[in-house]
């Protein structure tokens, strides 16, 4: 993978990180599935790497990372893409060249990097800098080989004269791929995993520079809309699939631990939903005990950050409409201000279990496995393999009509009618979602974008239904949850009726859609 270019080289870097406690990762040398493996003694260093960029940050904002590193008295430079992550793998392209000091030189890389730089290359300075001491050796037993590597340290942020000025600890373990399977690195990672306690890393040492240096805010990432090319498999479908769930539920992680913000719980919860409902729909292209396994883990870790959300929606649709109304009584806002804390401490302790719950040893396992089953999956090279499309056009027809049907006289049924229409609704959505690639783009938008209407009118009856529950699960004051809840049902009174008009409406327009006509046929 790797090609020279007069001390140039370029290569595809793919690697899964782990992150865990300074003492956790100096122990990897002595595991016995690590020693096993190690073809010579690991070599320890101090590498010291300085990233470059603009004041404006114009290499971070363009997807590259420009760093210069020093090890052993000998400097290189290095030109990263952002790349992609997929599975819990970094896949990045990178270029690297020698240096004679620490001052970078783009002329010195590929014409390609080179080109990539052009435009920034005189206004380059050093923004951060990681100083780790790394212990990294050669893993392989002849079917596959896997660089690891233990860095120790910090990351630095320089201020504008170049002087350190905010700093946080660095301890993780790398595993490169370097030849074989891409199965082996997830299994290596397990049988660490089993014998440490770690966390499935999503940012690279550049992202953690720039978000220390820039002081830059989390922020919630929405599950990317993926592209299938025609001939694509129906098992690389699924890795694809998977992959794409796995990314959406690591990148809002840092986001939900960091902060607890309300989209962060929010969009971790979908990722459950998605990696479930995908599971659910690939079932038979699967084993069947992974399959549970990998339902129930997501299952349980939904539920606890559905805890949380519960909380939030109470907030957003009972407590602050009712107190900010000027027709609700004095005793009733009164009583409703004095919930206000008791749920802010309640959504405290819930959300300390979630994320105790993400962080936990069996959730990096649980991820890590989800990674080991998506390289398999990507893998596979049958045959005899059934193209995406015919999967899709079927599956996605069944659950087209299984709706419709469910949703004739929406306005007569129960509220526990309604909730199977509402889960009907989220398991077409979610499917259309994973194949819209395959049909028109104005079709199939506006047939989502119902969809994902009558799904959001469905879940407001659904929490207008479920409103004493949620107060009865979260509040003790009995008094409190009768009062709050009879008002807020009360109140809630001409929601209702207008949901269940505009769900009537949507259902109509969703039944004479017909999105699911192939861009071939078009």
């Amino acid at each position: 993978m790797t090609e020279a270019e007069g001390g140039v080289a370029s290569e595809s870097e793919i690697e899964l990180k782990l992150l865990t406690a300074a003492t956790d990762a100096k122990s990897v040398w002595s595991l016995p599935e690590v020693k096993a493996l190690l073809k010579q003694k690991p070599r320890v260093r101090r590498v010291r790497t300085v990233y470059h960029d603009t004041a404006e940050a114009d290499l971070m904002n363009s997807g590259c990372a420009l760093r210069v590193r020093e090890a052993g008295g000998k400097f290189e430079q290095h030109l990263k893409t952002s790349g992609s992550v997929e599975g819990g793998l970094f896949k990045r392209h990178e270029w690297r060249s020698p240096l004679p000091d620490d001052t970078p030189k783009p002329a010195g890389l590929s014409p390609e990097a080179e080109a990539l730089l052009a435009p920034f290359a005189d206004a380059l300075h050093p923004v951060f800098e990681t100083d780790v001491e790394r212990g990294d050796a050669i893993l392989s037993n002849g079917i596959f080989e896997v660089e690891i590597a233990v860095d120790l340290g910090a990351v630095r942020a320089f201020d504008d004269s170049g002087h350190p000025a905010r700093e946080t600890p660095l301890a993780e373990i790398e595993l490169e791929w370097k030849a074989g399977p891409a199965v082996h690195v997830f299994d290596l990672a397990l049988d660490i995993a089993k014998r440490i306690p770690l966390v499935v890393g999503w940012q690279s040492k550049a992202e953690r520079g720039y978000t220390l240096a820039l002081a830059l805010a989390p922020e919630a990432r929405r599950a990317a809309n993926l592209s299938l090319a025609p001939e694509t498999t129906v098992q690389h479908a699924i890795a694809a699939i998977l992959g794409e769930g796995m990314s959406h539920f690591l990148a809002n992680q840092a986001y939900l631990e960091s902060q607890g913000a309300v989209e962060a719980v929010h969009q971790m919860r979908v990722a459950c939903r998605r990696l479930r409902a995908a599971f659910s729909l690939f079932r038979r292209f699967l084993p069947d005990d992974e399959t549970e396994a990998f339902r129930a883990g997501f299952r349980e870790i939904g539920r606890a950050l559905g805890a949380v959300r519960d909380i939030d929606v109470l907030e957003a649709n009972v407590l602050e409409p009712l107190i900010d109304e000027p027709l609700t009584p004095d005793d009733v806002r009164e009583r409703l201000g004095a919930l206000r804390p008791k749920l802010a401490q309640r959504r405290t302790a819930n959300l300390a279990r979630a994320v105790a719950l993400v962080r936990a040893p069996e959730t990096a396992r649980l991820l890590l496995g989800l990674g080991r089953r998506i390289a398999l999956l990507a893998a596979d090279t049958a045959a005899d393999a059934m193209p995406f499309g015919e999967f899709a056009d079927g599956v996605l027809k069944k659950r087209h009509r299984k709706l419709t049907r469910r949703g004739r006289k929406i306005k007569q049924q129960a509220a526990g009618d309604r909730h199977r229409v509402r889960i009907a609704a989220k398991k077409v959505r979610y499917a259309a979602e994973f194949f819209r690639c395959r049909y028109g783009e104005k079709a199939m938008n506006r047939y989502l974008d119902n969809l994902g209407d009558l799904q959001d009118v469905l879940g407001d009856l659904n929490d207008i239904a479920g409103i004493a529950d949620v107060l009865e699960r979260t509040i003790e004051d009995e008094r409190s949850v009768r009062l709050v809840a009879g008002y807020a049902m009360g109140w809630h009174t001409h929601r209702l009726r207008t949901c269940l008009d505009e769900a009537e409406d949507l259902l109509h327009g969703i039944g004479k859609a017909s999105p699911f006509e192939p861009r071939t046929k078009r």
